[in-house]
């Protein structure tokens, strides 16, 4: 009886730790059999796992991609990470498989195990296969259950976008795969009648392949395997040109300005820098690049691209304002604008970057990656061609090669030859815009009692334009030197800089502190400059007790262009309709305020010029594509594929769509209906990328605090006043008010 009584505490103790244990891994508590089958009370049924409906994502992920098309889902390399779905989406699949036509639904839910022919009622069709769908893993096995030359053709459809026109898909099959279009030809047919692609409407005896788009995001992990490009490699691979030294984008970017500041180069009439201050400028940066380097050239155009140097009379000269824009940038907007830079002299080239790297850092042969180009060109084409409703095949042969050449000489791929063949790899250059350290272990730099200043090439690249104005440029290496001299304190003064400034950032960013001997010969240098100064500008000014609220609103960040202490801000009159607007959003009392500074109308257009530029580098990333590819496969567009089943019932007449548009057509089309006092009618995506029919009475275009373009009109239907981005305007056609 005692050990009866002793047992007892023991069970009840191993029991609190089963339960303990179970909850951590996720089962049920109790850890009965019961319990664990799912048949206990209270234990609530197993919610469906699945990727998004919405799937392709839409924005550019962060981390590496896998070797598909930029318009197809590009998933994040690595382990597939598997979410429940909620209630809203999975409504929202079963809203769209309801619409496609009911052969299709049939062939897709025969293709994963199901017996339609037992199932007459479309309703209780429909229900099994967005559950099946939705499930994920049916659809997956379905995809490795099917031939090897099956699963091989629909890698390649996703790599071209989802979209492709049959004939010239054919011959894409032939000269990646082998085989005759006859062969393919059945391939496609089978794909088709187990509902894995679909079709469009057939004109003049051609239409196009399509993946219906909640099927895209199903299909890319298993066909993961697929997809990836092979890596290499070999001790014998010898590298082409390899540089030692290639510091980060930002690091170079930002020396060459501040040359180009201290010793702004020349012209000819052809635009070229002359020839002795070329050379010059050689010979400084020859730890960078190379005499005519088209990597220098890559710097200068992204200078020049961004309004950071501009031509006056026949110099190079740095615009200041510019350059303090950009460096006060948030990172990923930067990444933005060189890979908008990059994509300049090759079509597409952040992703090649992104798929070279998903290798892990090894070598990529050059036919694979030539022929994932390739689709990726010519899926672009098909969807161009579809838009513009061109489904013949041009006379024009389509390209076969391509150079990545201009990514190697912008120092971001390295080359390799092994033998005959061409291997490609990511330059430690592209490895840190990719995926940039958050820290390089250096935040300082040091300077010395003889006025010199080394600065390491990890620092944050608005330091390294500080000190370009501090002192002068002597030596681009590993570690920059500056010198100060009297003269270039002269020139700080003469920029903006104060005697405390000067001290002050001296004495916080050294290692070492400001040495005495200097602190006091660059007082006797500054004597009492700038101890008065007069501001001819608006100054807005704000309660303390809301300093904090003020200075931790995001939106707000834009608008202040100078911080004199807390509380007071130097605003930009430019944007002082946004201002009033924005402080409005977040809460703060305003009133109308009249200022006059920067009085430089020049500066200020730079600089918007530049803000334009980071909009659309962030249009970029937002992938618009991928919105144009769920465009494109709406359930009225889709059909079966021919010989894949008998076409269904004629559906319901549609309510035609506006006309799908451009942004650069939007705007015009806004403009023109503003001054003729017309309406519009549009198809808008919102943020949860659903498509909404407005009609619009519009006011005018402005921009937000993002530097986004946006429309201001009222929503006739809500009779309500609201602002709509452009670059989510799909659709727009004008009407009568």
């Amino acid at each position: 009886m005692e050990e009866t009584d002793n047992s007892q505490p023991q069970r009840r103790r191993r029991r609190r730790r089963r339960r303990r244990r179970n909850a951590a891994e996720g089962t049920p508590q109790g850890g009965g059999r019961q319990e664990a089958r799912g048949g206990g009370r209270g234990w609530k049924k197993h919610e469906i796992i699945g990727p998004s409906v919405t799937l392709p994502p839409t924005g550019r992920i962060p981390n590496r991609r896998m070797a598909v098309h930029p318009e197809s889902g590009r998933p994040a390399n690595g382990p597939s990470r598997r979410r429940r779905l909620n209630r809203a989406e999975v409504e929202e699949l079963s809203a769209y498989i309801g619409e496609l036509p009911e052969q299709y639904i049939a062939n897709i839910y025969d293709g994963m195990g199901g017996q339609p022919d037992r199932l007459p009622n479309r309703d209780r069709m429909i229900q099994l296969t967005v559950k099946a769908i939705a499930q994920g893993n049916r659809l997956s096995s379905l995809v490795r259950s099917i031939h090897q030359r099956d699963r091989q053709a629909l890698a390649i459809l996703v790599q071209c976008g989802g979209l492709a026109q049959h004939k010239e898909f054919h011959q894409e099959l032939i000269v990646s795969l082998g085989g005759s279009e006859r062969e393919w030809i059945k391939v496609m047919t089978n794909l088709g009648t187990k509902g894995l692609i679909a079709a469009t409407e057939e004109r003049e005896g051609t239409f196009f392949y399509l993946i219906p788009q909640p099927m895209m995001g199903f299909l890319i992990e298993p066909l993961r395997d697929d997809m990836v490009l092979p890596s290499f490699e070999h001790d014998d691979v010898r590298v082409v040109e390899d540089k030692p030294f290639a510091p980060p984008v930002d690091f170079s970017i930002t020396t060459l300005a501040t040359y180009i500041d201290q010793h702004p180069p020349r012209l000819t009439q052809r635009q070229e820098i002359f020839k002795t201050h070329k050379e010059e400028m050689d010979e400084f940066f020859s730890q960078l690049w190379d005499p005519d380097s088209e990597l220098f050239s890559f710097h200068i155009e992204f200078l020049m691209m961004h309004g950071l140097v501009e031509l006056r009379g026949d110099r190079l000269t740095v615009n200041r304002s510019v350059v303090e824009e950009w460096l006060q940038l948030d990172p990923a907007d930067q990444r933005d604008l060189v890979f908008a830079a990059l994509d300049k002299r090759l079509g597409s080239a952040e992703w090649i970057l992104w798929t070279v790297g998903d290798v892990g850092g090894g070598w990529v042969a050059d036919r694979p990656l030539q022929a994932l180009y390739r689709r990726w060109m010519r899926g672009e084409d098909w969807r161009d061609r579809h838009h513009k409703g061109q489904w013949a095949t041009p006379r024009s042969s389509q390209r076969e090669g391509y150079s990545f050449s201009p990514l190697v000489e912008a120092g971001m791929l390295e080359l390799g030859q092994w033998g005959q063949e061409k291997f490609y790899r990511l330059s430690s250059r592209a490895k840190r815009l990719l995926d940039p350290p958050e820290d390089e272990g250096f935040t300082q730099f040091y300077l010395t009692p003889s006025f010199e200043i080394m600065a390491p090439a990890g620092m944050a690249p608005i330091l390294f334009f500080r000190i370009g104005e501090l002192g002068e440029l002597t030596a681009c290496d590993r570690a920059n030197t500056y010198r100060i001299t009297e003269v270039t304190i002269e020139r700080a003064l003469e920029k903006g800089w104060r005697r405390e400034e000067i001290l002050e950032f001296l004495r916080d960013n050294s290692q070492i502190g400001l040495p005495e001997n200097v602190e006091q010969t660059l007082r006797g240098w500054m004597g009492q400059h700038g101890d008065v100064e007069f501001h001819d500008l608006t100054i807005l000014t704000v309660h303390r007790s809301q300093i904090r609220r003020l200075e931790s609103a995001r939106a707000l960040k834009p608008y202040l262009l100078h911080r004199f202490v807390p509380g007071m801000y130097a605003v930009d009159k430019t944007r002082m309709a946004e201002l009033n607007q924005v402080l409005v959003d977040n809460g703060f009392a305003v009133s109308p305020q009249t200022r006059t500074y920067p009085d430089d109308p020049q500066v200020v257009e730079s600089r918007t010029r530049l803000l334009h530029s980071v909009a659309e580098a962030r249009d970029q990333r937002n992938d618009l594509l991928t919105r144009a590819h769920a465009a494109d496969t709406e359930p009225a567009l889709v059909r079966i594929v021919p010989g894949a089943g008998a076409s269904a019932k004629k559906g319901r007449r549609r309510r035609a769509l506006p006309t799908r548009r451009s942004t650069r057509e939007v705007c015009d089309l806004i403009d023109k209906a503003i001054k003729t006092r017309q309406n519009l009618d549009m198809l808008y995506i919102t943020r949860d990328d659903k498509r909404k029919r407005l009609k619009i009475a519009p006011e005018r275009l402005a921009t937000n605090a993002q530097g986004e373009q946006v429309l201001v009109g009222a929503d006739i239907s809500k009779s309500a006043r609201f602002s709509y981005q452009v670059v989510q305007i799909e659709r727009m056609d004008t009407i009568a008010p």
